[in-house]
């Protein structure tokens, strides 16, 4: 947690990068979307493959850039268990700098199991493993930073569990 302090005030200054999982090759970026809150990448990436198993017929990623001035929601559940976990969903969209840093930062939190190192699977994990932010209203279209087909990005490798084929016509 201590690394993470200086590379989030950072980043915490602008704006913030999220994820959103669609079907087709143009995301929906409207009041209500859900994507999957960026605070660092290693987390990130666990956070995106946990919705990719969940969400079998998304397609596309896109990554786009939350202005600091956007309204949004931002919910999760936390805990340090797999099985037990408090939900935050608050109800209010607020601009995105109004939410407090500690707040965006508990995101990208790991508990530690005994004998866990966070280069080494087993257990423990992240305090908020599926995160969600909502829109407040429309995101503009130059806020996207690029769209990929998950197809291209992952070649042969799933990034599904017991999935080994992406590009079959379901």
């Amino acid at each position: 947690m201590v690394a993470l302090a200086p590379l989030y005030r950072k980043f915490y200054k602008g704006a913030m990068l999220a994820v959103k999982l669609h079907r087709t090759p143009r995301p929906r970026l409207v009041k209500e979307s859900c994507l999957v809150p960026i605070v660092d990448w290693k987390s990130g990436r666990v956070q995106i493959r946990t919705w990719l198993k969940w969400n079998k017929r998304d397609r596309y990623i896109t990554l786009v850039r939350i202005p600091a001035d956007h309204p949004v929601r931002i919910c999760f559940s936390y805990g340090n268990s797999d099985f037990i976990k408090q939900v935050v969903w608050p109800s209010e969209f607020r601009p995105l700098r109004e939410w407090p840093p500690e707040y965006i930062r508990a995101i990208a939190e790991w508990w530690d199991a005994p004998g866990w190192s966070r280069d080494d699977p087993g257990p423990g994990g992240l305090m908020a493993d599926e995160p969600r932010l909502f829109l407040g209203k429309r995101l503009s279209d130059n806020c996207i930073r690029w769209t990929k087909d998950l197809r291209l990005l992952y070649r042969s490798r799933s990034p599904r569990r017991r999935t080994s084929d992406l590009s079959d016509g379901s």
